[in-house]
């Protein structure tokens, strides 16, 4: 297969010829003799798109490549379906009749009858999805490439999804203040507007070469140079598509860093997809600067200052709640005393919670229990008995979905249950 998609990223459409049909119990695959379509490898998706052939409008759902000397058969599809392993060696495209086609053909003939070996085809690349693409895995690479230069680390996994984070896991650790300053450095780079290139270097060509990914690989090695071939920026063994230019990458945004394995995990996005998080961001900054009436500069000492008023404004209504409950308890409340259980607003504090269950305990005999949350939320909840084991509660409130543990004294946890059926419950159960 003439594989366009690694010499030119940016071709957009081709003809080419059918070279075998394959149907499984997946679907239909073709083979082709030129593609654009780039199959998933290498931690990157597969391109998507359509191909033509006549009157006809087939949607490439995934690309897979076939490898039957390896251990065992890599699956490499969008969906990550376990695929026959019946399909010949090669690049296989899975397809079917496009959407908007089957819309208006109700009736549509076999994919067998018209797809055959030496069909002429037209394939278009959903190229917004492969641009977008190129851009975060050239991000990746220049930032995998600084930390690289700076520290010595590989990065040992990478995942680009389509709609979150682009992650590389690298093998040592970072804080967050030496992330920030590759991440500096890796928007130097974009700006620079250096060139990249992809290159075939000979096994032995590849012994003089210090590049990334240095790893056992069967077949010809494909390089990615960032930079002059002097003093590069980075080089990396690599099969997926990427601009032709630094400058294309736009921004490199670190979004999340979490510890992993012994080293980081680092989530990060680019171009695009890293100016719309940043819109939305900016979205969610400037509708609170209107609600907080501040500008920007001030709207962090803002929100703190407003959470500590709420936070002593509820610590004030959760004493008189609680005080209200227990006046109500002491003066007999008919609800209260039919049911031994009190109920409240799912905010309501652990500390007040138990006060009020020991003020029911002491009152009532049998089973008490005060909840706290909606029935559409569910209920926390803290109950038992005086005179009861509180532990034999337990299977009483499973019945109801409800989940906790405790001691003697008292059993805590979460219940997904209405409060009728919950008072319903006790009812029966609270004097046995």
């Amino acid at each position: 297969m003439n594989k366009i998609y690694e010499n030119d990223s940016y071709i957009k459409e081709c003809d080419t010829v059918i070279t075998d049909v394959q149907t499984t119990d997946d679907g239909t695959y073709i083979s082709l003799r030129d593609s654009i379509f780039f199959p998933k490898e290498g931690g990157q998706y597969a391109d998507t798109g359509c191909v033509t052939l006549g009157a006809y409008e087939f949607e490439i759902l995934d690309g897979q490549i076939e490898n039957h000397s390896s251990d065992s058969v890599v699956d490499i599809t969008n969906n990550n379906a376990n695929h026959s392993s019946s399909l010949p060696d090669g690049i296989w495209y899975r397809i079917d009749f496009s959407g908007s086609y089957k819309k208006q053909n109700a009736k549509l003939p076999a994919l067998s009858d018209i797809l055959v070996t030496n069909s002429e085809i037209r394939c278009f690349l959903d190229y917004d999805k492969r641009y977008d693409r190129m851009q975060n895995h050239t991000g990746e690479h220049i930032l995998t490439g600084t930390v690289h230069n700076d520290y010595g680390y590989n990065n040992v996994g990478f995942h680009l999804s389509d709609d979150g984070l682009v992650t590389l896991d690298l093998d040592g650790p970072l804080t967050y203040e030496q992330i920030m300053e590759e991440e500096a450095k890796a928007n130097s780079v974009v700006y620079s507007n250096l060139s990249i290139k992809a290159s075939y270097p000979s096994k032995e060509e590849l012994k003089d070469i210090e590049y990334r990914s240095k790893i056992e690989i069967e077949g010809q090695v494909r390089l990615i140079t960032i930079g002059d071939d002097d003093n590069p920026v980075d080089i990396c063994a690599c099969c997926a598509p990427h601009v032709a230019r630094t400058g294309e990458v736009g921004i490199i945004k670190v979004i999340s860093i979490v510890n992993w394995k012994g080293g980081v995990r680092i989530g990060i996005l680019c171009g695009r997809r890293a100016l719309e998080y940043i819109n939305h961001r900016q979205d969610i900054i400037m509708g609170l600067t209107g609600l907080m009436t501040t500008n920007e500069d001030n709207l962090l000492s803002r929100v703190r200052g407003q959470m500590e008023e709420i936070k002593e404004l509820k610590a004030k209504l959760s004493g008189a709640l609680e005080s209200d409950i227990v006046s109500r308890i002491e003066k007999g409340d008919s609800d209260i005393e039919r049911t031994h259980l009190v109920f409240t607003d799912a905010d309501f504090p652990a500390a007040p919670m138990k006060n009020i269950y020991n003020v029911l305990k002491s009152r009532y005999p049998g089973y008490v229990g005060i909840f706290a949350g909606s029935d559409t939320e569910g209920y926390r909840y803290l109950a038992g008995s005086k005179d009861i084991d509180s532990k034999s509660l337990i299977p009483i409130l499973n019945k109801i979905g409800a989940k906790g543990g405790g001691s003697s004294d008292m059993i805590q946890g979460r219940v997904n249950a209405s409060k009728s059926d919950i008072e319903r419950l006790f009812t029966g159960i609270k004097h046995a």
